[in-house]
């Protein structure tokens, strides 16, 4: 990871499956890692990394599914208690399980995409960090992604509020 995260801060680019990308002024890229086995790299990368560059890393704990969760639901604390009695390198197989259990139809991210403000609200006010800047457990930093996505997709054509309205105007046309 943190061999990747170099070559992006210093090349300019991201190369994925043999393709190579040049970063612009307004790109900005999201790298996504859970915490799990990762931990020390990430207090690596984390210590180098001011977030302020055209390339940000977003960590979950314990992992990605954490965001999704906060798009549906907001009481960890009681619906996902049972992560603390998990060994640390278990605990992302634990809350893909516990997602299908907690939301009819799972953590479904393509619903999730719909709750994104909810899942914003909810991400930061469980938010909290140890003290090498890694989030704790059900923390996760995608509320940063979620506001640069609304933010960016609202910013000259309100393109995120017309895609909610359009979904909920669908489904209530569905409903009848």
């Amino acid at each position: 990871m943190q061999a990747i995260w170099s070559a992006i801060r210093q090349s300019g680019e991201v190369a994925l499956a043999n393709q190579h990308y040049q970063l612009d002024e307004m790109d900005k890229v999201f790298l996504l890692s859970d915490v799990d086995e990762f931990y020390d790299q990430l207090v690596k990368i984390s210590n180098e990394s001011d977030n302020q560059e055209s390339a940000q890393w977003i960590v979950s704990n314990p992992c990605f599914e954490i965001w999704l969760y906060y798009c549906f639901k907001n009481d960890p604390e009681t619906d996902l208690a049972s992560l603390k009695t998990f060994d640390i390198t278990k605990r992302s197989q634990e809350m893909k399980q516990l997602g299908n259990r907690l939301v009819p139809g799972g953590l479904n991210p393509l619903r999730a995409f719909e709750q994104m403000a909810e899942g914003i609200a909810h991400s930061r006010d469980h938010y909290a960090e140890d003290e090498q800047r890694i989030p704790l457990l059900y923390a996760t930093q995608m509320h940063e992604m979620a506001q640069y996505l609304i933010n960016t997709m609202n910013r000259t054509a309100n393109e995120y509020n017309e895609f909610i309205q359009r979904k909920q105007a669908w489904r209530e046309k569905m409903k009848r």
